[in-house]
């Protein structure tokens, strides 16, 4: 009898041992968080990339060049179709400039603009201008776990901080293994669900992981999605500083 009490409560110790150990290296929200914006996050990147938009089953094909400088700063130019070659943005922090081939100018795109989509897609230009440390806007909270495509994540609550952000709440599906936001959900500030993004095709780029697909659904647009895809993409390339300036925007290179 004193054998098998000796052996219930070695048992009993070792799965406790095991549960604090496993409490203890659990992330917080916060941690998360802080992870998933070093992942995504990079001193330059330049990349081609693909812009389908699907509607009614039509899909609308875009090709474009992008320069990235970290999170704040970006230039984009259209390629193709014919209609949009030549199509600019130039975004510097919290401004974005536009440049329209068809009449030589800049236009600065500030307040109701914004909300407006970008090139016909369900992206919008507040989506342009989001900046990447969630956690100066938002407080985190860990729902819990789930699986996306297979894949073990981590769900995390984010609710805005004050009003005015352009979502109320995020909902993210952070991967367990990349710390990459395979998923997340966007909501007004009623609770209404108003757009979906996912990311998927994750590759090995210059010896980092991230995501070369990105899907984003405005639930407003019924039968509507934007797929993004890039390629050749390169990160932390020297850039010249005139890479973001608006005289690049009116010249071009």
């Amino acid at each position: 009898m004193n054998r098998r009490r000796l052996l219930g409560g070695l048992a009993a110790a070792a799965a406790l041992l095991l549960a604090s150990l496993a409490h203890a290296e659990a992330p917080t929200p916060e941690q998360l968080v802080q992870k998933m914006d070093e992942v995504m996050t990079f001193k330059t990147r330049v990349t081609d990339a693909t812009l389908n938009v699907t509607r009614d089953g039509k899909t609308d094909t875009k090709t474009l060049r992008i320069w990235n400088r970290g999170w704040d700063d970006s230039y984009s130019e259209f390629l193709s179709p014919a209609r949009d070659k030549g199509v600019k943005y130039l975004k510097l922090e919290k401004n974005l400039y536009m440049f329209l081939p068809s009449t030589e100018k800049v236009v600065k795109i500030s307040g109701h603009l914004l909300r407006q989509s970008v090139m016909d897609s369900d992206f919008s230009y507040e989506d342009m201008l989001e900046q990447r440390a969630l956690l100066q806007d938002y407080d985190a909270k860990l729902l819990g776990e789930d699986k996306v495509d297979g894949k073990p994540c981590w769900i995390v609550d984010l609710t805005a901080k004050n009003p005015g952000q352009t979502y109320a709440r995020r909902k993210m599906w952070i991967a367990q293994d990349t710390y990459i936001p395979v998923k997340a959900e966007r909501y007004a500030q009623s609770g209404l669900l108003l757009k979906t993004l996912t990311m998927s095709d994750v590759t090995d780029v210059g010896g980092r992981k991230f995501p070369l697909r990105m899907v984003m659904q405005d639930a407003a647009r019924k039968g509507s999605q934007s797929e993004f895809k890039m390629a050749n993409m390169q990160f932390d390339l020297a850039l010249p500083d005139d890479t973001f300036s608006r005289r690049r925007l009116m010249k071009g290179d």
